[in-house]
């Protein structure tokens, strides 16, 4: 492999890894955001007897999208791969001698 080339794989491998990082980062945000909610939800759940269902019922309405059970089980799949990935292209910067 000529010197351009290994230039241009390291320059690729160094934007993978920064692209995987940045998503990686993205999902643990929303996955956080999404525990907030359910957290929230969680709690008046517990004391179901002395909160009014309705307040129950309002806040589950108003929780973000991504508190659906589907949604966010695809997104720890997701974070799952993106940690796999990040790993890969650490173990592979590390074996060229980048960071």
């Amino acid at each position: 492999m000529s010197t351009d080339e290994q230039d241009a794989a390291i320059g690729r491998l160094v934007k993978q890894r920064s692209e995987a990082k940045k998503h990686k980062a993205l999902l643990e945000n929303e996955l956080m955001v999404a525990g907030r909610s359910l957290s929230n939800i969680g709690s008046l759940l517990k004391s179901v007897e002395v909160t009014a269902a309705q307040s129950i019922i309002r806040e589950v309405e108003n929780a973000p999208l991504i508190c659906r059970l589907e949604h966010v089980k695809a997104m720890l799949l997701e974070l799952k791969e993106a940690q796999e990935l990040l790993a890969q292209l650490s173990r592979t910067a590390a074996d060229i001698g980048i960071d």
